[in-house]
């Protein structure tokens, strides 16, 4: 069996499930984009930077920016 993994992106109200290869993918794009980016662990709130066997969900946290 293929597993799966949660993805949610923060501002978006669907969470989609994922492969673990393509949420492994999405955590080094978040984590390399120049704009930045933060993947924490829905369960633990902790930051991540590899995807361990206990991770079901992960949260996307994009970088936004604010001016006036």
């Amino acid at each position: 069996m293929v597993r799966m993994i949660k993805v949610r992106i923060i501002g978006q109200e669907e969470a989609r499930e994922v492969t673990l290869q393509e949420a492994e993918r999405i955590l080094q794009q978040t984590c390399n984009d120049p704009m930045g980016g933060l993947v924490v662990d829905a369960r633990t709130h902790e930051a991540i930077w590899q995807i361990s066997p206990n991770i079901e969900e992960m949260i996307i946290i994009e970088q936004m920016f604010c001016g006036g």
